[in-house]
């Protein structure tokens, strides 16, 4: 929904066609002097927002926590919103109202294959909330002005007749864009190859013809990884990729685009993903300076769907991840432990403050004891725990024992637990707040 008002430019041979407004109505009285009036008090930012929330809710609930795609639909909202605010105003007339060559909000959904019809509800959503506003704004007025029933009537007709009349303009050129950019991009090699992922992502048949094989031009019987980078957009990780490949001998490499702003590559070899291999692969993504997770290593077609559900769940416990010197890049097989347990936020959170007790607390004291605690059940003595915390060993030791008495039992008692609950309870204040968009 992205307009521009062009200002007498020329328009080039690229430009949409500007199709005449559509006269639906024979009513061609302007609004009333005091109605465009109330233009100019309108609270254009509220109604933006009223229609961002509808939106997302209801036509793309998939986008909703695609930052940059709400970055975009908010811009055209509220590009379109000022636009039909002037033309109620009378600043600006409807036949003059230009959009740019390319609607950038058409273009964005038609890039990441947002169904025409979610798009067309879309609209439907924006102009039924701008009509809603406007004539409960209109309302208003009528009741502080007394307006006559007769005049009234009019302005709520003319205002309806010129609200409708711009929303059929607006969609119409909209539709086109969308309908142009969703053809050009069907007809592209990348775009194709998208949607076969897209398709083998969905279906379990796992069979593919020769020609869609060259399409892809990956071989689906190695065994994969899947590197997800959540900060990473297509072309970027394309880059990467090569980076990526290189490092690890790989024979083939796929980019597929998760949302406009994070990308998943997939990594095939014939022989085993060894532990040195996978080193060359992390110290790629830490110099470039990317966050990523990575999933186990799996052959097959169904090997290339289990990869990235592997790797999505370790995102999900990388990005809830807080804890200084947190790891920048997480594989799927080092945090399977939390991936596990963190199925369930509410049981997790009650067995951690069943085993914790005390130490669950949201204090200094208590975060300082549960640091002690984990340090030392990772290095397995005091004066390790001590070097690595950067503590006296005396002071090691009275924390320790500072625990044992909260707890009312020693460490050994339940150390496992213990353990498993120091390393849980790091996640559980971000683990709902980061949700990973699957592909769609």
């Amino acid at each position: 929904m992205s307009l521009t008002i062009d200002n007498g430019r020329a328009m080039d041979s690229a430009d949409v066609r500007m199709p005449a407004p559509l006269n639906l109505w024979h009513d061609d009285r302007p609004l009333p002097p005091w109605v465009q009036e109330l233009a100019r008090d309108f609270d254009v930012d509220d109604l933006v927002e009223v229609i961002i929330g509808r939106c997302l809710s209801i036509a793309f609930p998939n986008q909703a926590h695609d930052d940059e795609f709400r970055g975009y639909l908010t811009a055209s909202t509220s590009a379109n919103a000022r636009c039909l605010r002037s033309v109620i105003a009378g600043e600006i007339a409807l036949e003059d109202v230009h959009l740019e060559a390319v609607l950038s909000f058409a273009k964005v959904q038609a890039q990441l294959r947002i169904p025409q019809k979610s798009m067309q509800r879309s609209y439907r959503i924006s102009f039924f909330t701008m009509w809603e506003a406007w004539s409960n704004h209109l309302r208003k007025a009528i009741t502080d002005r007394d307006i006559d029933r007769d005049e009234a009537f009019l302005a709520q007709q003319l205002l309806t007749q010129t609200i409708l009349g711009y929303q059929d303009f607006v969609a119409s050129q909209v539709a086109e864009t969308y309908t142009h950019d969703y053809e050009a991009l069907n007809r592209s090699r990348g775009h194709m190859r998208r949607s076969l992922v897209r398709d083998i992502l969905r279906d379990e048949s796992g069979v593919l013809s020769s020609s869609d094989a060259a399409i892809l031009s990956y071989d689906l019987t190695s065994r994969h990884i899947a590197v997800l980078l959540p900060t990473v957009a297509e072309g970027a990780a394309t880059q990467l990729a090569v980076g990526m490949r290189a490092a690890v001998s790989c024979q083939h490499s796929l980019v597929y685009p998760l949302t406009l702003s994070s990308s998943v590559v997939w990594l095939g070899r014939i022989g085993e993903w060894k532990r040195q291999v996978l080193d060359a692969l992390d110290s790629v993504l830490i110099e470039a300076g990317v966050p990523a997770a990575v999933g186990g290593a799996h052959a097959g077609i169904d090997g290339f769907r289990t990869t990235l559900t592997e790797a999505m769940d370790a995102e999900r416990i990388r990005a809830a991840w807080d804890r200084p010197g947190a790891p920048s890049v997480v594989h799927h097989g080092d945090v399977g432990l939390e991936i596990l347990l963190m199925r369930d936020p509410v049981q997790a959170r009650q067995f951690v403050e069943r085993e914790l007790g005390p130490l669950a607390r949201d204090t200094v004291e208590a975060q300082r004891l549960r640091e002690t605690l984990e340090a030392s059940f990772r290095f397995g003595s005091h004066v390790a725990a001590a070097e690595h915390l950067q503590l006296h060993e005396h002071t090691v030791r009275n924390r320790l024992h500072k625990a044992e008495e909260l707890l009312g039992h020693t460490l050994n008692e339940r150390r496992t637990e213990l353990q498993v609950a120091a390393r849980l309870i790091r996640l559980l204040a971000n683990i709902e707040q980061t949700p990973v968009t699957p592909p769609s």
